[in-house]
């Protein structure tokens, strides 16, 4: 058996007052019937770096079925791990049992694990995990951090480190790759040097994994904070070779640099406040593809017809949700629209005010607000929509957590109290960006 390293209550920085108050509710009520209750993973981690995690889990000896007798407010999930989730009005928070490792079955050298619903306890819960920094417990009952592997020294020392053998856990789960990459970005760390080329000799194994997770992981990377960080690591370390080799291939190293520093604008703007829906940072990905436009010798609609078709393709072997991939081609239309016809006065009125120029508006910001041969066009536009009085919207409130697949279907989900985003004023669902129409407008 390890020994662990207790850390006291008078020598760490996490207090119950940082920590969720329904999630303490329920860790009370777990200590209360007997059950060990820890508040465990990322929520840990972050706390002791001094940040607001950005969910509370609890894990507990008590089985399922306890929970489900203890919490009536509660209902298991999930289909690789059986969970709990103990609902608070439209909130919850996810308990689950403490678990072991699995062993691969006799004879096989396929390490990959779909199931590890085998239970365990604290020891075997903290090596069974993916990485040191996240395999941190706060035990409820004297509010001290339970460090098994090291975890707390490597937060110290910003390092990503792989738990056990790195090869044998990305076998395990390819995607831990991805949330290694997505660690190290988010925090600044580095990848400690087994981890690192473990990580470098796994890269084929991703295609193992289910591409829900793979896809959703990819998109967590863009939505958290230094998103540029972590596409550039997913460059450099050869994965978005290996997940989209037609995309990468058709945006180049050139076209990777401007999408980098397209995200990096949306990272500063985070740092103000500002943040943008998921259509607008997808949008990010494909911009490159309107680098080879020339408004004096091309034709729009030909321009468009092909913008159009390339997205998709691109989107499709991606496999993004099919209504996200159409969000950003009308977004990357509108683009087109905003250079091809500048010049025309009443094209120019209706467009500002359609339902679609706000996030669009965005969009060209981002991608193309440093181009200075560009700055009569945004004189043009922006004189035009701040004729209307309102304030530019395409924002969202807060950043944009929908899971990727809440695009899923016709009108997905993953909705918040103030729309799909949060954002103020977005366009709806099932709208379209058509360019208005040129009727008796004597243009041409």
């Amino acid at each position: 058996m390890a020994t662990p390293r207790i850390i006291p209550r008078p020598d760490h920085p996490i207090s119950r007052k940082d920590i969720d108050h329904d999630t303490l509710k329920v860790m009370y009520k777990l200590k209360d019937a007997g059950f060990e209750a820890y508040l465990v993973g990322g929520a840990v981690r972050d706390l002791l770096m001094g940040k607001k995690p950005k969910d509370f889990d609890v894990a507990t000896n008590a089985r399922p079925r306890d929970l489900r007798r203890l919490f009536r407010n509660s209902r298991e999930v999930g289909r690789r791990f059986r969970l709990i989730h103990v609902f608070f009005g439209p909130k919850n928070v996810e308990v689950a049992t403490l678990r072991s490792a699995i062993e691969p079955p006799d004879g096989s050298d396929d390490l990959y694990i779909d199931d590890d619903n085998q239970w365990g306890d604290l020891e075997s819960d903290a090596f069974r995990r993916d990485f040191t920094v996240n395999s941190l417990f706060y035990d409820i009952r004297d509010f001290a951090v339970i460090d098994y592997t090291g975890g707390v020294e490597d937060i110290r020392d910003r390092l990503v480190r792989a738990i056990g053998d790195p090869r044998t856990r990305f076998a395990e789960d390819p995607v831990r790759m991805l949330r290694a990459i997505k660690f190290a970005a988010r925090f600044g760390f580095d990848f400690e040097t087994q981890t690192a080329v473990g990580l470098a000799a796994s890269l084929e194994g991703i295609h193992k994994a289910s591409r829900f997770r793979v896809t959703e992981e990819i998109f967590r990377t863009i939505i958290q904070a230094n998103r540029e960080n972590g596409l550039r690591l997913l460059w450099q370390a050869g994965m978005l070779h290996q997940l989209y080799p037609d995309w990468v291939k058709e945006i180049g190293e050139d076209g990777f640099a401007q999408i980098l520093e397209y995200f990096r604008n949306v990272d500063q703007a985070a740092e103000q406040g500002w943040f943008y829906p998921l259509e607008i940072l997808a949008t990010g990905l494909f911009v490159p593809l309107l680098d080879t436009v020339d408004v004096g010798r091309d034709n729009f609609n030909q321009v468009a017809a092909r913008v159009t078709a390339e997205v998709r393709e691109l989107g499709l072997k991606m496999e993004l949700p099919k209504r996200l991939i159409n969000s950003v081609v009308e977004l990357l239309r509108a683009q087109l629209y905003l250079l091809f016809f500048a010049h025309l006065s009443k094209r120019v009125r209706r467009f500002a005010a359609s339902p679609w120029f706000d996030q669009a508006w965005r969009v060209h910001e981002l991608a193309f607000g440093q181009v200075a041969e560009l700055e009569p066009v945004r004189q043009t536009w922006i004189a035009a929509r701040e004729s209307l009085g309102s304030q530019i919207g395409g924002l969202a409130d807060s950043p944009d957590r929908r899971d990727i697949f809440s695009f899923r279907g016709r009108t997905g989900g993953g909705r918040l109290p103030n729309g799909r985003n949060g954002a103020a004023d977005e366009v709806e669902d099932d709208a379209e960006f058509v360019e208005p129409e040129l009727v008796d407008d004597g243009e041409a």
